[in-house]
């Protein structure tokens, strides 16, 4: 997307948190990964756009990392940078903010809901 000064941006309209569970399960689900899964089959979370936005991320950015993960030496590191991120996400979530993980949410659009 172009970024010059003056170029159109394009908003996505999306909802702050309807609760604090809602905010624990985003991050719970950055930082764990299960909770993220959780999240999607129970109700009323798994129709709520904050919840479903940070639990399809943390679902992608785990998979993303457990096949990286395979790797030896390679897959320590980028687990342990995968792990430091996830942090990163999960404060952000927990201020009720959206971070789009560039390739993940790329992949996981339609799932999202945007």
């Amino acid at each position: 997307m172009d970024q010059t000064p003056g170029a159109p941006v394009e908003v996505i309209d999306r909802p702050a948190p309807a609760s604090e569970s809602s905010k624990i399960f985003a991050v719970l689900g950055y930082i764990f990964g299960i909770p993220a899964v959780v999240a999607l089959l129970m109700e009323p979370y798994k129709n709520e756009k904050f919840v479903r936005f940070h639990a399809w991320q943390a679902i992608g950015l785990w998979v993303a990392a457990a096949l990286v993960g395979w790797f030896p030496i390679i897959g320590q590191l980028v687990g342990l940078a995968v792990f430091v991120y996830a942090v990163y996400l999960a404060v952000k979530a927990w201020a009720g903010e959206y971070v789009e993980i560039p390739v993940v949410y790329g992949m996981l659009k339609g799932q999202i809901g945007d």
